[in-house]
């Protein structure tokens, strides 16, 4: 017998372009195909796949009648490191199975990069954008990116001005400070590197077109812009978010979702937009309970996305975000992590980046982050001298500074040590699933033909099927239903046949059944059970005239 496929490592070198996650995804499932399935949640504006790889063990039941849990990552561009995670935990649930039982119990489904155009973009180019720039309204003045030098990159352009609100910092020569009435000069103004669309040479330049930022083109609470920047046109404008809120949508199953970012790291619990005391009080506080084990798992602060800000700024209000929309429309318990950044790998904690004050205080954190950067044996290619360059519309600029794919992002070798911490988190998270079954089958003769069949519906998992008291009210969590189908030959004596048992709460909840079939001469199946459990998961049963004796 031929040895199994070993599954294949997941690199921590360099940042994945499409090609290589393509790639990796199927050595997955080619060494594990009893294990997962990789399909496309559908095509890209720019005709890439949305790959989803579903991750459980098939000889237990299809992912369809399983409790169900999501992870996605890379919503927006370049936040690259969302990727690795995603890919980690789905290689290391292939890598513990012997040791676990978690995917004969649960469906794990993986999004490693919702935003498979603007990542290519930033793995690239190091181009900088959000989820994506929309390039095709070419209006006169709009300067878009573009690497006009030929180096391979999209970096920043520095140029001599007058008005300038920049100047080269006394203190570290490769970086720009914000000029102030005391800062000497030369100064300097800063662009993307680029070209500008019809420009009439004057310094009316807009960088780049309309943005969009896709964590605020989620259905709750959305506002158009300019009331919320990033918005689209509607809910689910993007066609890479109605792929994705199509298939949450379709999946009554789905009981938790976890999502990846790259900010100063942090565990993000909901709300959004609005006050704590906006989500149930009983759902606040497991909520708060589940956040603080992700802490746990991960070494982040829990912060609501409503806090996740600096000191000097008010509560945010992100309209059309994915907490909210996970809590209010889907009611379930979400979370998203923000990985860090190399400010982070640095050594410069969340609470130093929220706590700076005063653009001399962000200043002299980047002054660190070079400082940290210079003593490392192995660079990362963080930061790109400046280089001259005649540039045909501007004339002489400098071309260099931060690669945004870098400086967006954990430094690579810390990413195995994050991951391993979220993937914790996503068991923990997980195995708190919904598990809804039957106990205590049982089938008494009554008498003649006539026999009694009772069972008890159970949920033995912790969450209830509704999962958070918000989803009572959904309809989305659907209640536990069992339909009852005489078999061939059978009649039912019963007032009812199918059952709507209502939601069952967790670890306890149970409802017993009874229903009285008159069943023919020589009958040894009295009838099928098929149980509807939502979050909880499905099963049939097949009912035996000798069961339970």
């Amino acid at each position: 017998m031929s040895p199994r496929p070993r599954i294949p490592a997941l690199p921590f070198h360099s940042f994945l372009n499409y090609d290589e996650l393509d790639r990796y995804l199927h050595a997955l499932v080619s060494c594990r195909p009893e294990l997962c399935t990789l399909d496309s949640l559908g095509k890209s504006r720019a005709g890439r796949e949305v790959l989803l790889l579903t991750v459980t063990d098939l000889s237990s039941g299809n992912s369809e009648d399983k409790p169900a849990y999501l992870v996605h990552g890379n919503i927006h561009a370049g936040e690259l490191a969302g990727t690795h995670a995603a890919l980690y935990t789905a290689r290391q649930l292939l890598s513990d199975h012997a040791r676990s039982d978690i995917l004969k119990r649960v469906a794990f489904h993986i999004v490693p990069r919702l935003n498979p155009d603007g990542a290519e973009h930033v793995v690239t180019t190091s181009g900088r954008i959000r989820s994506r720039t929309d390039w095709d309204q070419m209006k006169p003045n709009t300067l878009f990116q573009e690497d006009v030098n030929g180096d391979g990159l999209i970096l920043t352009m520095r140029q001599e001005h007058p008005d300038g609100n920049h100047a080269l910092d006394p203190k570290d020569k490769r970086l720009l400070i914000q000029r102030t009435p005391e800062t000497r000069g030369p100064y300097f103004r800063s662009l993307p590197e680029g070209s500008i669309h019809a420009w009439d040479g004057s310094d009316r330049i807009w960088s780049e077109g309309r943005g969009f930022d896709w964590n605020r083109n989620w259905s709750y609470d959305w506002r158009p812009e300019p009331e919320q920047y990033g918005a689209g046109d509607f809910p689910f404008s993007e066609p890479e978010m109605r792929h994705i809120a199509e298939f949450i949508h379709g999946r009554p199953n789905l009981f938790g979702i976890l999502g990846y970012h790259t900010g100063p790291a942090a565990v993000l619990r909901p709300p959004s937009t609005g006050l704590l005391s906006d989500i149930n009080e009983s759902d606040e506080r497991v909520m708060e309970d589940i956040a603080r084990l992700a802490a746990k798992e991960t070494g982040f602060p829990v912060v609501p996305v409503i806090k996740y800000r600096g000191v000097r700024n008010r509560d945010n209000n992100l309209r059309g975000h994915f907490h909210n929309f996970g809590y209010h429309h889907l009611g379930l318990f979400v979370y998203e992590f923000e990985l860090g950044t190399i400010k982070d790998s640095a050594g410069i904690t969340t609470e130093e980046q929220f706590g700076a004050e005063t653009e001399a205080d962000r200043e002299e954190q980047m002054r660190r982050l070079m400082k940290w950067w210079d003593r490392q044996r192995s660079k990362a290619p963080l930061f790109r001298p400046w280089k001259t360059f005649l540039h045909p519309q501007l004339g002489p600029v400098d071309i260099g500074g931060f690669c945004f794919n870098h400086l967006a992002n954990p430094a690579l070798p810390d990413l195995a040590k994050i991951s391993q911490g979220t993937y914790r988190f996503t068991l923990a998270h997980a195995n708190k699933h919904p598990n809804v079954s039957l106990e205590d089958l049982q089938v008494d003769a009554v008498g003649g033909q006539v026999y009694r069949i009772r069972v008890r519906v159970v949920n033995r998992g912790e969450f209830p099927t509704n999962v958070t008291q918000k989803g009572r009210l959904l309809r989305r969590l659907q209640p536990v239903q069992v339909e009852f189908h005489p078999a061939n030959g059978v009649e039912s004596l019963s007032s009812e046949g199918h059952r709507d048992l209502g939601h069952l709460a967790g670890v306890t909840g149970g409802r017993e059944l009874e229903w009285f079939v008159s069943a023919g001469k020589g009958s040894e199946e009295l009838c099928s059970l098929r149980i509807q459990g939502g979050t909880g998961g499905n099963l049939n049963r097949t009912v035996r005239i000798d069961e339970g004796g």
